[in-house]
């Protein structure tokens, strides 16, 4: 994902006994970081002061790829039966089958045409 963050970063310093802010340096980042566990540091170096800070981008718990777009969120239940692979694939839990893992796969020999099932193993 080509995350464009754009971002302002001040750093205020307050004379002692004082209640006013006075601004030091101001920076900003414009630039493309990735979803990823690992932290990037980012340097701004002024005239008159450093301003060093580290990000990360993350996706939320149930979205993957590198775009945070992929939503897959296990289930077990009438809507589907699946795990959720490092890349947000949906893993069918043993026994089904389907795009969403909806389809449960009848016992070995159960007629094509004429048997069904509504479990894994079944034949009716």
């Amino acid at each position: 994902m080509r995350m464009k963050i754009k971002k302002k970063k001040r750093t205020s310093y307050n004379p002692p006994n004082s209640t006013e802010h006075q601004t030091l340096k101001e920076a900003s980042f414009s630039g493309v970081i990735l979803p990823s566990p690992e932290w990037k540091t980012l340097d701004h170096i002024g005239r008159n002061a450093r301003i060093t800070y580290r990000v990360r981008v993350q996706c939320a718990a149930t979205y993957y790829n590198t775009t945070c777009t992929t939503f897959c969120r296990p289930r077990n239940d009438q809507f589907g039966h699946y795990t959720c692979g490092p890349q947000g694939e949906k893993i069918c839990l043993n026994g089904w089958t389907g795009d969403n893992c909806e389809k449960a796969i009848c016992k070995p020999g159960c007629d094509p045409v004429h048997g069904t099932c509504q479990q894994p193993g079944e034949c009716e």
